[in-house]
């Protein structure tokens, strides 16, 4: 009989290659463009071990997108630890977030480029509350920060709150963030490929701060 840890070690690295795999043939050719037989050969399982790890498309796509975030997030929580939202005003928090996507632009333009077109995929594939389950687990920490934010700034009143929380988020950081998601993906009009756009996307950044501490004295 086998060991079960040793069985165990042999399913994680199995499915840790898979997910790895996957993801590389999704930034490269477009999630739409990958089939599961494209994996299966890529990660070298068969097609009946795949389908036994992620029954269906759709759940290794939200499975590659939850370990992507978890992974980036947990490094950044390494450096800077939830319980450091409340070491500065909410104003350095809300720059240190738009600051992150650029850093993510420069740095890690595959995961913006996948995540944009997982949000097109999942959107249209049909997907059910249930399955994001894992997805949304692995948000927490940058969900949690930014709530955290929110409330400081009742207090510290570095940012604006006359505005409901989601309503804030939406036009402050995920518009940034997708801003950086397009510019990583050539999104842009006139852009040239392989050009630095940086200097833009801080531009971008300065006219959302300026939105986030309007009428703020």
């Amino acid at each position: 009989m086998r060991d079960p840890e040793k069985l165990k070690e042999e399913m994680d690295e199995r499915k840790r290659k898979i997910l790895d795999v996957a993801f590389e043939l999704f930034v490269d050719k477009k999630i739409e463009a990958v089939s599961m037989g494209d994996i299966a050969r890529a990660a070298d399982v068969g097609r009946a071990t795949l389908f036994r790890y992620y029954p269906s498309k759709l759940e290794l796509v939200i499975a590659v997108c939850a370990d992507q975030w978890k992974r980036y997030l947990d490094g950044l929580d390494a450096r800077r630890p939830i319980s450091s939202v409340h070491d500065i005003p909410a104003i350095d928090r809300l720059r240190f977030t738009m600051d992150s996507y650029i850093d993510m632009y420069q740095h890690h333009k595959a995961l913006l480029r996948y995540n944009d077109n997982f949000n097109y995929y999942v959107t249209h594939e049909g997907k059910n509350n249930d399955q994001l389950v894992d997805f949304h687990s692995s948000l927490y920490s940058v969900d949690t920060r930014l709530h955290m934010m929110y409330e400081k700034a009742r207090v510290d009143k570095t940012i604006r709150t006359d505005i409901p929380e989601a309503e804030f988020m939406r036009v402050t950081v995920h518009s940034m963030m997708t801003a950086c998601a397009h510019y990583a993906e050539g999104f842009i009009w006139g852009s040239d490929d392989n050009k630095d756009y940086t200097d833009e996307l801080i531009m971008i950044k300065e006219m959302i701060l300026d939105y986030a501490t309007k009428g703020i004295k």
